[in-house]
């Protein structure tokens, strides 16, 4: 094939690819971006098109991305809205300017405490910040499964925990407010991360990224949300899910709408559903292990918060604080 004939077919190609992802061609078609994964979004996504019709494009990133793309988007937005991903990265992004109220139908069956009194965002799910291990390498140890943030500091664990890194990672950013919370006070807790690093063999781009490694041992153990522990379990690893005593963070899990985004009819229908519990009776369905704001969904058999000690995060704290936490962490801890 000629270079110039292979020049034509790629732009060819390029083409279709956009109108794809950027919807054209088709009223009927939101493009989001989606902080949850493929597989927690997805089925999602697929339930609510083959209810309305309503296609949904969606690209994903881990959460300090998306809050990243859409400030640089600000002026020419490329999508309508945001779906998933903790809600102190929505309310960061309500400092930027960059998310349009809305309070969508039937959003009185979700308690007020996990909706913004305005409407910026929406809660649609709640995940904790929990411990995962692998049973193998504990046995072989002869170590009980973590129950403290302490019991991370033991020499086993040297250069055996996987978790997120705070600059890409809401998960990351929700793991040092748990430690805050754990250890009384910002400064006790960064010297605790301190100390904990030692023991760390890498931080991971997004959330979840740590969990299949536990599972696999090429880690011994690391802190993640509930669901992508879940999620491992699921896929057949042998690993544990464990709760710190002193307590933990339980993110918010939230959808918005993007400042002049597109298709805001749309994305409204979608968040008018999303509230619903039937959509939120869809993580049970699908084996995704979050556990609904709407009281009347059900709950998935796969989650056990026995013995669990979840704290509520103060959104609005959490926004305020949330840059300065991570350029502390990057200084103190990371050594940067």
């Amino acid at each position: 094939m000629s270079r110039s004939r292979t020049t034509v077919l790629a732009a060819a190609l390029l083409g279709i690819l956009l109108l794809a992802v950027s919807g054209v061609g088709g009223a009927s078609v939101l493009d989001v971006y989606s902080i949850w994964p493929e597989s927690f979004c997805t089925p999602m996504f697929q339930e609510f098109t083959a209810k309305t019709g309503i296609k949904i494009n969606f690209v994903r990133h881990s959460s300090g991305e998306v809050l990243a793309r859409i400030i640089a988007e600000k002026d020419n937005p490329r999508v309508g809205m945001v779906f998933g991903g903790p809600a102190d990265t929505f309310a960061a992004a309500i400092d930027e300017g960059v998310l349009e109220p809305y309070i969508p139908a039937g959003v009185r069956a979700i308690p007020e405490k996990y909706r913004h009194p305005k409407g910026y965002y929406t809660g649609i799910a709640l995940n904790p910040i929990v411990f995962l291990s692998n049973r193998s390498f504990l046995a072989d140890n002869k170590l009980k499964a973590p129950s403290s943030w302490n019991d991370l500091l033991n020499p086993a664990y040297r250069q055996q925990l996987q978790m997120a890194d705070a600059r890409t990672s809401g998960t990351g950013v929700n793991r040092i407010i748990s430690t805050i919370f754990a250890m009384g006070s910002e400064d006790a807790a960064y010297k605790y991360m301190k100390e904990l690093d030692k023991q760390v063999q890498v931080y991971t781009k997004s959330g979840g990224g740590g969990t299949v490694p536990v599972g696999t041992r090429q880690a011994g153990a690391g802190v993640f949300f509930l669901v992508d522990c879940i999620l491992t379990q699921q896929k057949g690893y042998d690993v544990a899910i464990t709760f710190p005593k002193e307590g933990s963070a339980v993110a918010l899990e939230a959808c918005a709408l993007i400042k002049g985004g597109k298709n805001h009819d749309l994305a409204k229908k979608f968040m008018d559903w999303l509230v619903t519990a039937e959509a939120q009776s869809l993580y049970a369905k699908h084996g995704i292990g979050f556990m609904p704001t709407n009281p009347d969904a059900k709950v998935s058999e796969l989650i056990d918060v026995r013995g669990a000690n979840f704290v509520d995060v103060d959104l609005q704290w959490a926004a305020d604080n949330r840059q300065r936490l991570i350029d502390r962490w990057v200084t103190e801890v990371l050594g940067q």
